[in-house]
């Protein structure tokens, strides 16, 4: 998980972010929503040395508030079912779950703690910028902080938001799965993309 921004280069983006909020209307100062899963989806990408493959579930649970003017405020609960993860091989997505023990530990769980609008402002289609987010990825049984740049936009009565990071299965003491002598890379490639309608007390505020 890497945020590629250092503190020198923050502020400013910080600064014009917050400045460019200080002239908008009340629907910049909030935006909620619970997540549709049926136009959400999660993919991961796994390795190995002759091929790979990607996992996809449309089971994906939550609701997020971000507050660009109370940042500190801001909170995300994202929940995905592991069982519901769907490379197209029945045989390799058993064997995923056995390895993560689905049974035991059901889901993969993000909670956010920490926000901070990058950039954010009213584009062609509605507001739109990138967010960094702290928080905590509970996989496996086992919870570690997580960091990323997250894309959010906000059109009409629709939120979006995108974020892509790297989890390492041993980090979570999940073992790596071999087959024919090679063993599945250590890095898996999240890309979450999500979506859902904004809460009415964000479209009350319109």
């Amino acid at each position: 998980m890497r945020v590629a921004l250092r503190a020198a280069a923050l502020l400013p983006l910080l600064t014009v972010g917050l400045v460019g909020l200080a002239g908008a209307p009340a629907q910049a100062q909030q935006v909620a929503a619970t997540i549709d899963s049926t136009a959400s989806l999660v993919h991961y990408t796994g390795t190995a040395p002759l091929h790979s493959w990607r996992g996809t579930s449309r089971s994906v649970q939550g609701k997020f508030v971000l507050r660009p003017r109370r940042p500190d405020s801001s909170r995300a609960v994202i929940r995905i079912p592991v069982a519901s993860f769907d490379s197209g091989n029945s045989t390799r997505d058993s064997g995923m779950r056995d390895v993560t023990e689905a049974d035991a530990y059901p889901f993969v769980t993000f909670r956010g703690t920490d926000f901070s609008p990058l950039t954010w402002g009213r584009g062609a289609s509605g507001y739109r910028g990138g967010w960094a987010v702290s928080g905590e990825l509970t996989f496996h049984g086992r919870t570690h902080p997580l960091r990323d740049t997250v894309s959010v936009e906000v059109a009409g009565d629709t939120v979006r938001a995108r974020a892509e990071f790297d989890v390492s299965l041993t980090r979570f003491d999940v073992e790596r799965p071999g087959f024919m002598g090679f063993t599945v890379g250590d890095t898996i490639r999240i890309d979450a993309q999500l979506a859902g309608p904004i809460a009415p007390d964000t479209l009350a505020s319109r």
